[in-house]
């Protein structure tokens, strides 16, 4: 059986990048399936696909709030991930900036070409929820009708448009994307690496006092685990109360300590271990 992986779709966006680089990487032969949203990426690895892949981070707008949500709740662990570059350009039906009505932009593109966006005050703002529907919305743009688009589409574009090459915010831009897989990870099943591997999992106190945050962060700080991020994620249960979302950067043959980090928090708070990856 051909194992299916999912992807944030059509085909041509930077997800679907991430996935083909994924595969040859690992030397995988996976069919790749597309759909439209990244709730429905993840909600296919429960019923119809056996992986998916998911936008993390970004280098200009950081972490993908949708993605992080999605972590938190559903059955999933983390397998891998893919880094890819990423770089914008603005293409319009149009003769200047001035002349430019409506814009069509993924959601998380905005963040990364503000500068851009800053100098069309008159141009209504259109959300897409990939940078390919943003590029299809110009196979039919009316007079006035733009769109940031992946910068290596711009070519196939009519030589009629206004094409600015790069509006990317800066030139250091890089997009990180995990593979899932439907199962969720136990807690007591680090898997050994013998390279640098990265790890993540949520947090969440069972108490509410002084201090907490520090005593959570001083069980990897002692074994000599490095945080690479943290994040604070609201419970959904309670206003005010979060849960930390948090990634660990570990050295070869340090996967028991996580092991055991993860197993003394875990007798305070409510630990969910999403998986690791080799870097």
């Amino acid at each position: 059986m051909t194992l299916r992986l999912a992807v944030l779709g059509p085909a041509g966006t930077f997800s679907d990048i991430a996935a083909q680089q994924y595969l040859r990487q690992q030397q995988l032969d996976w069919q790749l399936t597309y759909y439209n949203s990244i709730d429905q990426v993840a909600a296919s690895v429960q019923a119809e696909t056996e992986y998916a892949l998911l936008p993390l981070e970004n280098t200009l707008d950081g972490y993908v709030q949708n993605t992080l949500a999605i972590l938190s709740y559903a059955e999933l662990q983390v397998v891998g991930e893919a880094l890819v570059p990423v770089r914008f350009s603005l293409a319009a039906n149009a003769a200047d900036l001035a002349s430019i009505k409506r814009i069509y932009v993924q959601f998380k593109t905005k963040g990364q070409c503000g500068r851009i966006l800053a100098q069309l005050p008159q141009a209504e703002r259109l959300t897409t929820e990939s940078n390919m529907l943003s590029f299809n919305k110009l196979q039919t743009a009316a007079h006035g009708d733009a769109a940031i688009i992946p910068q290596f589409h711009l070519a196939e574009l009519p030589d009629t448009f206004l094409k600015l090459a790069d509006v990317t915010d800066t030139t250091e831009n890089y997009t990180r994307f995990i593979v899932v897989k439907k199962q969720a990870a136990a807690l007591q099943q680090v898997q050994p690496w013998q390279q640098d591997f990265r790890a993540l999992c949520y947090i969440t106190p069972q108490t509410d006092r002084a201090g907490l945050l520090s005593e959570i962060l001083q069980e990897f700080a002692q074994r000599h685990l490095n945080l690479i991020s943290i994040m604070s994620r609201p419970t959904r249960r309670e206003l005010g109360h979060y849960r930390f979302f948090i990634e660990i950067g570990g050295q070869a043959g340090q996967s028991p300590v996580l092991a055991d980090a993860l197993a003394q928090l875990a007798q305070r708070h409510h630990v969910k271990y999403l998986g690791s990856f080799s870097r």
